[in-house]
C-alpha cells in the first residue's frame, strides 16, 4: 500500500517522523516559523487519520487545549 499524505502547505517542511506509542508523529514547521505535531492513528479500515494536532509557537508558558465540544482550557506552568 502506498500513502499519500498531503499535510504541507507551501513554504512547509517536515522536521521529523517518529513513533509515539501506538501513533506516528509527524513534527512540521510552518512558514511563519511555529511547528505543528501531527499525530496519525490507523483507523478501522488501517487507514491512517490525524487524530491531534499540536502547535508549537512562542508565549508565556501557556497551553491551550481545544476538542471538539469546543471547550477552551488554559494552563499555565
Amino acid at each position: 500500500m502506498n500513502l499519500d499524505i498531503k499535510i504541507l502547505s507551501k513554504g512547509d517542511s517536515v522536521m521529523n517522523v517518529m513513533p509515539f506509542g501506538a501513533s506516528i508523529a509527524i513534527a512540521v514547521k510552518k512558514k511563519n516559523g511555529k511547528v505543528e505535531i501531527v499525530l496519525l492513528d490507523r483507523n478501522d479500515e488501517n487507514i491512517p487519520e490525524i487524530t491531534a494536532t499540536w502547535t508549537i509557537s512562542e508565549g508565556e508558558g501557556e497551553i491551550g487545549v481545544s476538542s471538539s465540544d469546543n471547550d477552551v482550557k488554559i494552563t499555565t506552568f
